[in-house]
């Protein structure tokens, strides 16, 4: 039920025009919320703009990495590929998580000597925590990963037991609490150049011109839409023409097979009967990644962003294979984080499960970044 009620409000939400009755109907309603939100957005910005919120100023540089809209724009790469700059500038970093779908107690991570360590105790299994901090301390291995909602709490608590001197805020363009050197905002390319409505009525958490507060704008996975990624520039310059414009795109690295823990070429996907599973913010894009490595896609079950994985989900994804045997089940590491504990034995079932894995690559504007990150301790 869930997914359906998902699936209507995306296909309503990023029509720029209803197409038929029903979805004008919907959508009139949809927009009286949107009003709504956009008037609280409005004076909640004014009064962090104004002065009359406080705002919270960690003792270590704060560097941002949020977006406009919700989910879909490739966040989670992009705070690991900030990470990697600034821990080769030599800085000490630490991530600070919300961890939506995870415990609601401020926790931290770490991945050290090939296990996951949580406040200080080694995990036999991550069940139950958020996937994208997992992930971040997997592929960032050594750096701490601070959760929690309060982020000047888990910021405070960086600089305090880790010694950290510069924090990475994930998903932070909105958590305008804690103060911050550096903002980060993430575009889609695919977005019309006056952006989507504001939420419910559409995936807008901002407006447009909330980019006045940006300090570096990245345009993501811009090798989806070249034919109007100039255009759609020249339109967000227009709000900030001081902010670094940069541009990425979101690349597949291997292909693990789980069963086996080894890993292959992507381009080796070329001809393969898959099916799909994913539950992240932009299912069709990950969709577009597998078709352009020339895999022969079968059908993609697509559940809501950060969707918890039961066994049932297992047993309907093992039934759908048999009745169209792919050659291996797709998916991708943040849904394997949250499938994998509730489908025992990879290797045990009739058809095996793959994870594609993916990474950001700076396209345009890399040394403008680089020198971005580097001027914050040039102050």
């Amino acid at each position: 039920m869930w997914q359906v009620l998902h699936d209507a409000w995306w296909r309503l939400a990023t029509q720029t025009q209803p197409r038929s009755f029903s979805d004008a109907l919907a959508c009139g309603v949809l927009q009286a919320g949107s009003a709504a939100f956009q008037a609280a957005v409005m004076l909640r910005n004014a009064a962090y703009d104004r002065g009359w919120a406080r705002q919270v100023r960690l003792p270590c540089r704060v560097v941002s990495v949020g977006n406009l809209t919700v989910g879909g724009s490739g966040k989670t790469a992009c705070v690991e590929l900030i990470a990697r700059k600034l821990l080769a500038q030599g800085r000490r970093v630490a991530v600070l998580s919300r961890g939506y779908g995870g415990p609601r107690h401020d926790h931290w991570l770490r991945w050290d000597a090939e296990r996951l360590i949580v406040n200080g105790l080694a995990q036999e299994s991550p069940d139950g925590l958020a996937d994208e901090p997992q992930l971040l301390a997997r592929h960032l291995a050594g750096t701490p990963i601070l959760v929690g909602a309060r982020r000047d709490r888990t910021g405070a608590m960086a600089c305090r037991e880790f010694d950290t001197d510069v924090a990475v805020l994930d998903d932070g363009f909105q958590h305008r609490r804690l103060q911050r050197d550096c903002d980060i905002v993430l575009v889609h390319s695919r977005m019309p150049h006056n952006g989507w409505a504001m939420l419910p009525r559409g995936p807008m958490r901002e407006p447009l011109a909330s980019l006045r507060r940006a300090h570096v704008i990245i345009l993501t996975k811009a090798d989806e839409a070249l034919d109007t990624l100039g255009a759609l520039q020249e339109r967000l310059r227009s709000f900030n023409r001081h902010a670094a414009c940069v541009t990425a795109s979101h690349e597949p690295i291997h292909v693990l097979e789980t069963g086996t823990g080894q890993t292959r070429d992507p381009k080796t996907l070329a001809g393969v009967r898959v099916g799909l599973l994913s539950s992240i913010g932009d299912p069709q894009g990950f969709e577009a990644t597998v078709r352009r490595l020339q895999a022969n896609v079968l059908w993609h079950r697509a559940y809501p962003d950060h969707y918890r994985y039961a066994p049932a989900d297992w047993q309907a994804l093992s039934a759908q294979a048999a009745r169209t045997r792919p050659e291996a089940i797709l998916t991708t590491e943040k849904d394997w984080v949250r499938f994998a504990p509730g489908i025992g034995d990879p290797g045990s079932g009739s058809v095996p499960v793959w994870v594609l894995q993916v990474q950001m690559n700076i396209l345009s504007g890399d040394d403008e970044l680089d020198a971005r990150l580097a001027s914050l301790w040039a102050r």
